[in-house]
């Protein structure tokens, strides 16, 4: 007897049970805290790493290399406006040093296409690629990314 109070021992182990079950679940919910809190964070930090690079690539160079009239290989005429996306600030200093060579080119090319070819918005595209690519063969290093035209009369 425990100073004249009788404690049954089915008592003291369901109290002990009980502090034992109490204790797992605070580590339980301890251990929840502290995953959650080092999962945000490093997800939070991978996000800031990711928004930082595409801020980096969203700036845009842009070279505008003018309007071009000329007549057509066998009727009418095409009048263009062309913009350039470049890869670099290094791609838009290569072209304007060799820009009378780019213009050349690009004359030739418009020159050499028929009314049927370029009346519609694929033959639109297939010289947009063409374009590129030789715009591209000029420049040498750097890239120019993407042309458009900005302005199109096909007669």
């Amino acid at each position: 007897m425990n100073g004249g109070k009788f404690m049954p021992e089915e008592t003291n182990n369901s109290k002990s049970r009980m502090q034992s079950v109490f204790g797992l679940l605070l580590l339980i919910v301890l251990f929840m805290i502290i995953s959650t809190a080092t999962t945000y964070f490093i997800a939070k930090n991978l996000i800031a790493e990711d928004g930082e690079k595409k801020e980096e690539k969203k700036e845009t160079i842009t070279y505008q290399l003018g309007d071009f009239l000329t007549n057509l290989a066998d009727k009418g005429y095409i009048k263009l406006s062309i913009v350039c996306i470049l890869s670099d600030k290094e791609t838009e200093k290569q072209i304007q040093a060799k820009e009378y060579e780019i213009k050349d080119r690009v004359y030739s090319i418009l020159r050499s296409k028929t009314y049927d070819s370029v009346k519609d918005s694929k033959g639109m595209e297939i010289l947009k690629k063409e374009l590129k690519e030789k715009i591209n063969a000029v420049v040498g290093k750097g890239k120019v990314e993407d042309v458009f035209f900005t302005n199109i009369i096909v007669n």
